[in-house]
């Protein structure tokens, strides 16, 4: 009786050893069906995007852009410069909340420490963010003020936007640096000075393994995103090299930086394989 029984069980296994791989069969067959398609989709919106670009080129080109650099000539800087200003005070008065909340702190009570290392997250990443938006807008800003004036209000502008830059660059090195000697005020094993080229890699040599598992969690995602905004970017260059004549130096930018992400990641992770 117990040799029916394995039997039969045994038979009802590679049943459902058949059925599963039949399941998966199918599921991958999906899969390649789904992937041609977006293939082919993104080939024909490509070559529909090219070919309307193409065709209405000289509608773009009716286009008065001198009207339109000007108006960002005289509002871009102050704008940016209004925009710094703001984040940089809502910056530093979460780090005044961050100070005041760690004084207070008895060492014992966990909710509020959790609560603490969520807003020096923030705190850090707000400028860091705003920092980023800076390096796109100050090179507008000059690019559209150099276009447009050639004389002392052309002059003033480019100043005015130029030390926007220099200042909410200084500004954020002040705030990373007020926020990790509070954060290593609650880690005191944490080493590492902001100003130091290899700050990252000392910071991460004294973190705990939960920290280190929540990094590299939040790397491989901001990779990943970069991966895909890099190949957005490339569709949006190709189609801007014919219809506003960019020219290849910023597809070739972009294909540049996704090189280089790519190559960087393949060597690390062949790195810690061995």
């Amino acid at each position: 009786m117990d040799k029916v029984v394995l039997i039969h069980r045994m038979k009802r296994g590679y049943e459902m050893n058949d059925t599963d791989k039949k399941v998966n069969k199918k599921s991958n067959l999906k899969i390649y069906i789904i992937f041609a398609i977006m293939i082919l989709v993104s080939l024909l919106g490509g070559f529909l995007a090219g070919r309307l670009a193409a065709v209405n080129k000289d509608t773009l080109d009716g286009i008065n852009w001198d009207n339109i650099w000007r108006i960002v000539a005289d509002t871009l800087p102050i704008a940016y410069g209004v925009l710094m200003l703001a984040v940089f005070v809502v910056s530093f008065v979460m780090y005044g909340k961050i100070k005041r909340t760690i004084s207070g702190w008895d060492g014992e009570n966990e909710d509020v420490i959790v609560d603490i290392e969520s807003r020096i997250t923030t705190a850090s990443y707000l400028p860091c963010v705003i920092v980023f938006v800076g390096l796109v807008l100050f090179p507008v800003c000059i690019y559209a003020v150099d276009r447009t004036y050639s004389d002392g209000r052309g002059t003033f502008l480019t100043v005015l936007s130029e030390l926007v830059f220099l200042i909410s660059m200084a500004l954020y090195c002040v705030v990373e640096k007020l926020v990790i000697d509070e954060e290593k005020k609650l880690n005191p094993e944490k080493s590492g000075n902001i100003f130091d080229m290899h700050f990252r890699r000392d910071w991460e040599n004294t973190s705990d393994e939960a920290e280190l598992i929540m990094i590299a969690k939040s790397s491989k995602k901001g990779f990943m995103t970069g991966i895909k905004a890099g190949f957005v970017m490339w569709i949006l260059t190709f189609m801007s090299m014919f219809a506003f004549d960019t020219g290849v130096m910023p597809i070739v930018a972009v294909g540049l930086v996704l090189i280089v992400m790519y190559v960087a990641y393949c060597r690390e992770f062949v790195r810690l394989q061995k």
